[in-house]
């Protein structure tokens, strides 16, 4: 997009306006928070309008709390904010009625910008920038920043930087030229220290606690990963622990699910493009539930109030549709750990006492 296109299509129909709200997905990763802080910046600069950020789930992940809090990013929870009140609503690295966002009825965004697949849903809007074949929603707000010709703020700047980085995970995910080159354009304005803090944060223990849990119950089906996740303490951890489990040796496909706050959610991973996992995502969640994504990692939601008056066992359903997609027909599965390798070994301490 063209810095004409920019200031006549999104700039432009928006000279006058004072109540904006930009709103993320419902539990947003770095990609997301970074897009929204990116926008939002960009209005005041170039308008003089103070946005509103607000999200309807949680931001769980240590890591996006410490960079929502080390770069002093605004966000409000959506309970906390009333729509309709809003001349202007933006969606970033989301569209509606795709199951992550959640829009009254009636309500339709202004403004689309997003990286996954363009749904009919957001045709509606006035301003789309919906563009599949990039990396990030982050390198897209970038490139705004870069057409208009703006003042790089550093805050701004490493949010997006790690946006980028993160979606991408570290340029080597479904990322382009023009990742690599916003990224290369953004890196001399990041803040490093903070950066560095943001991407090692201190962790609580019930992250490893979890860890232990998923690695010992995890099952290989071949060179397919699946692993159901109990007691989820945030959504994003089904994504968290999905990326780790896809770096198993031999690994092509990872499914990793529970279930939190009445609903089944789940993420998909694959080390190859051509696999398609955003398609597989929308297909095993079909008629029960709403699943997409990109070709090597995806996700999905299934309200089980909903799925169980249409079918009896959703979880079952939904593993059993995976691994027939991908798995060979009637092979028998395998602990990722064998119970009798866990072994709890004394500290030597304890021995020499």
């Amino acid at each position: 997009m063209t810095k004409q296109e920019i200031e006549e299509k999104l700039i432009a129909p928006l000279r006058g306006k004072r109540k904006v709200l930009i709103m993320t997905h419902d539990n947003p990763d770095p990609d997301s928070i970074a897009s929204a802080f990116g926008l939002k910046y960009i209005l005041k600069k170039t308008l003089g309008i103070t946005s509103v950020i607000a999200y309807g789930g949680i931001i769980g992940r240590v890591e996006n709390q410490s960079m929502v809090k080390l770069l002093h990013i605004d966000m409000l929870p959506l309970s906390e904010v009333s729509i309709r009140s809003y001349s202007v609503v933006a969606l970033v690295d989301c569209q509606p009625h795709t199951g992550n966002v959640y829009l009254p009825p009636g309500v339709h965004p202004d403004i689309v910008i997003d990286h996954h697949p363009l749904r009919k849903s957001s045709e509606k809007a006035e301003f789309i920038d919906v563009r599949r074949g990039i990396g990030s929603t982050s390198t897209i707000i970038t490139q705004y920043i870069r057409h208009l010709n703006l003042p790089v703020d550093k805050e701004v700047a490493t949010a997006l930087f790690y946006g980028i980085k993160s979606d991408t995970r570290d340029l080597g995910r479904q990322s382009t030229d023009i990742d690599v080159r916003l990224s290369v354009f953004l890196y001399p304005f990041t803040l490093q220290k903070k950066l560095a803090r943001i991407e090692h944060p201190e962790k609580p223990r019930e992250y490893y606690v979890k860890l232990y849990s998923i690695l010992s119950n995890a099952r290989i089906y071949g060179d397919v990963v699946v692993a159901r996740v109990d007691l989820i303490g945030w959504p994003e951890m089904i994504g968290e622990f999905a990326d780790e489990l896809i770096q198993i040796e031999g690994i092509r496909w990872c499914l990793c699910y529970g279930r939190h706050n009445g609903s089944l959610i789940f993420s998909i991973r694959t080390t190859r493009p051509s696999y398609m996992a955003g398609v597989l995502a929308h297909k095993i969640c079909h008629g029960i539930g709403k699943g997409g994504g990109h070709e090597t990692y995806a996700a999905g939601k299934i309200d089980l109030a909903q799925a169980l008056k249409k079918v009896k066992d959703p979880e079952d359903i939904l593993l059993k549709r995976f691994l027939k997609e991908v798995s060979p027909r009637g092979m028998e599965p395998t602990m990722l750990v064998a119970a009798d390798k866990v072994e709890i070994k004394p500290l030597q301490a304890e021995i020499n006492s």
